[in-house]
């Protein structure tokens, strides 16, 4: 038996019927050339649906909710905020895709001193197609989000009160990974922070350090700030046994 599609939908209800949106609709008959009956697990946001194809009507397709699926995979046991300085061209939407692929629950985007770009709607409402994709095709058990912007203080001041937060720092001593990991064994929420091309200024980091928040360095290497979030998940979920 062949593993059942992914799909996003907006609110599943327990035997209701409701359509895909244009996109996955398109991609259901063109793309994957599905049938009438055949089975489809659907995500809400919330949780995740078995179904089955109810309808297909030119490009429209109605699926009907079977029951909740029950699977375990698809996330990790803490829920990880990605802080990421807004990054020049198209780097934000790799590293939105790459993050979800990890398992980040959520995306914010952050003004920093040394940002050359910001973040129109138009550019967020893209950031949320690309997490919305990524979501469906790593079999995601809920949709990640991806935040409004806001400023490096706001950030530090929001998510360092709230849970452990974790800096990527080029300045960071070696050993300062095993440091983090302590902080969160055990956590259900851990949020990162990744500066942008040039690194965090001497004030952000002040900012941060005040705040209590954990410096990590990312190895030997300079990192790009695109790459930075997808090691410093990789590292955090090996080490902690998330993996």
């Amino acid at each position: 038996m062949s593993t059942p599609r992914f799909f996003v939908v907006e609110r599943c209800v327990p035997g209701a019927e409701i359509m895909l949106g244009p996109d996955d609709s398109h991609h259901a008959v063109s793309v994957l050339r599905m049938n009438v009956g055949e089975a489809v697990v659907v995500v809400d946001g919330v949780a995740a649906w078995d179904a089955e194809i109810a309808a297909i009507d030119g490009r429209s397709v109605r699926v009907r909710i079977v029951g909740e699926d029950v699977e375990s995979a698809g996330e990790l046991p803490a829920s990880i905020t990605v802080l990421q300085a807004i990054p020049k061209g198209a780097k934000f939407d790799e590293v939105v895709e790459k993050v979800i692929e990890l398992g980040a629950a959520a995306i914010v985007p952050v003004r920093s001193a040394r940002c050359e770009a910001d973040a129109s709607p138009g550019k967020i409402a893209r950031w949320r197609r690309v997490a919305r994709a990524a979501a469906a095709q790593c079999r995601r058990r809920t949709l990640p989000r991806v935040e409004e912007p806001i400023g490096w203080r706001e950030a530090v001041a929001h998510y360092a009160g709230a849970m452990p937060l974790i800096v990527a720092w080029e300045r960071a001593p070696r050993e300062s990974l095993s440091h983090a990991v302590t902080r969160c064994l055990g956590v259900t929420h851990v949020a990162i922070a990744i500066g942008p091309e040039g690194s965090f200024s001497d004030e952000e980091i002040e900012v941060a350090r005040a705040a209590g928040c954990t410096f990590v360095s990312l190895g030997p290497t300079i990192l790009r700030t695109q790459t930075a979030a997808t090691a410093l998940i990789a590292a955090l979920a090996a080490r902690c046994g998330w993996w």
